[in-house]
């Protein structure tokens, strides 16, 4: 950023002027968009790095359809939720070192463990099941490798994705936050077609790895190209041993934070109920027909009716028009928490009057589109809420605030699911939206909370700011250069 000093003794040859006069620095404006195609190259690289991790999740829906029906018949509705509730709960639970590490610039080392732990993951799960024949399914080192390994590898993408765009794109952080969380909808939609596909055609051990390597070329070419922003100051780790490397007090004295975080913890708990259900659903309710890839051969038994997996592709590839919705209206209005506020509230009267009450296929088709949308803004704009929220003098500091909001958040997006699960088991498929339904609305009381608290902060600072130029005396009375 450049600047230009003049002396006031140099402003007009032979004028007198004090001495005393200050001199005057004149900075230049942050372009709108970022001139180093570094900057762009970080968003590539973020949009990978989301492909991998939230579209990895979204798309277990397909992988808990296909171990429910044949490789893991014997293991309960509980127990595979709870192998997508930990790659969720492991995803965002580090993120309190990940964000840290960020801000001290160590981009590099969380890349690489992140595209290690990935590939080996989704790599030595094709090696858990024998040949991928009917219960040869072993559960513990299916929840060992794609929801222990690959949920810590996914940890060290998710919030490098956000954090290094947003450093990147100051002026239009909003928009490029939603376009590199576009990667988790388009990721929600191949991996999911591609598990049936080379599941079906080659049998789940031979499949699995194919997609480990579709995991490994995509995590490789995110890890060369995100470069880190060296114009945001860079603050050293100091002892990693104190509390105060990692949490910084003055986010949790910081009202509108907290409520933010408790709200963005919600709606994590809430949405994925719904997302890891939805295939179930709508084959409990006859709106189309599972799936079975009966011994990896491909064979689909039963009619040629509407796919019970489509609703689940759908949902992902609705979602990628919210985030890039919600983005675009998050910029506008220079607010993003607004947005979450309006898509909860819409996604809560979608929850409770559509999943319950859904009358026919096309119905069910368009809840998958609009809960798709309504979720990919709300997934998108967490770390850019952070960022809205952070005060301006604690701006080196939104990676840790991030950090620390994600590792809040993991905590409720290990237990809703599983909440969701037990109360579809004891009061059947209906629960599972009246869940979601329910944190919806709290999430909106939370988020309109925090909206309120943050607009009164920000107008004390402006009071202070007036009363303060009133009190000062003006340019022509202390000679200071206009």
């Amino acid at each position: 950023m450049s600047t230009l000093i003049e002396s006031r003794n140099s402003v007009e040859k032979g004028q007198s002027c004090a001495p005393t006069a200050s001199p005057v620095i004149l900075v230049s404006p942050t372009p709108e968009w970022p001139g180093n195609w570094k900057a762009y190259a970080a968003l590539v690289a973020g949009f990978f790095m989301m492909f991998n991790c939230w579209g990895m999740v979204n798309a277990y829906g397909a992988f808990m359809g296909f171990y429910d029906e044949h490789l893991l018949t014997k293991s309960s509705d509980l127990q595979l939720s709870l192998v997508g509730a930990t790659e969720s709960f492991l995803l965002l639970l580090p993120s309190i070192f990940a964000g840290r590490l960020l801000d001290a610039r160590r981009h590099y080392y969380l890349g690489f463990t992140g595209f290690l732990l990935l590939f080996l993951g989704y790599l030595l799960l094709s090696f858990t099941s024998g040949q991928g024949l009917k219960d040869q399914g072993n559960y513990g080192f299916v929840w060992i490798t794609s929801g222990l390994m690959a949920g810590l590898g996914m940890t060290c993408f998710f919030t490098y994705s956000s954090h290094n765009v947003i450093q990147w794109f100051p002026r239009k952080k909003y928009i490029a936050a939603g376009i590199t969380s576009t990667g988790a909808g388009v990721g929600g939609i191949i991996y999911p077609l591609a598990f049936k596909f080379l599941v079906g055609r080659f049998g789940f051990p031979t499949g699995v790895r194919i997609m480990s390597s579709i995991v490994a070329g995509t995590s490789l070419i995110a890890y060369v190209l995100g470069t880190p922003c060296v114009d945001v100051p860079r603050r050293d780790l100091g002892n990693v041993f104190q509390a105060s490397t990692w949490i910084d007090k003055q986010a949790i004295k910081n009202k509108p934070y907290t409520l933010y975080v408790i709200a963005v913890a919600l709606v994590y708990g809430g949405f994925y109920s719904v997302s890891f259900h939805v295939t179930e659903w709508a084959e409990v309710n006859g709106f189309g027909t599972e799936d079975i890839i009966a011994g990896g051969t491909g064979e689909q038994p039963g009619n040629n009716g509407f796919r019970t997996f489509w609703f689940l592709t759908i949902m992902n590839g609705t979602s990628i028009i919210g985030r890039l919705a919600g983005a675009v209206v998050a910029t506008r209005w220079n607010n993003p928490i607004i947005v979450h506020a309006a898509t909860c509230f819409l996604a809560a009267m979608l929850a409770f009057f559509f999943w319950p009450f859904a009358p026919n296929n096309s119905a069910a088709i368009a809840f998958c589109s609009l809960f798709g949308i309504l979720g990919g803004s709300m997934l998108s704009l967490p770390a850019s809420g952070v960022a809205y929220l952070i005060p301006d003098e604690r701006q080196s500091h939104v990676g840790q605030w991030t950090g620390m909001m994600w590792s809040g958040v993991s905590i409720f997006a290990l237990v809703g699911p599983l909440i969701a699960a037990a109360l579809k088991r004891k009061f059947g498929m209906d629960a599972v939206g009246y869940w979601t339904g329910a944190t919806m609305v709290v999430t909106t009381a939370l988020f309109t909370w925090a909206i309120y608290l943050k607009r009164k902060e920000d107008m004390a600072i402006e009071g202070e700011e007036v009363k303060s130029r009133e009190q000062t005396p003006s340019s022509t009375e202390s000679g200071a250069i206009v």
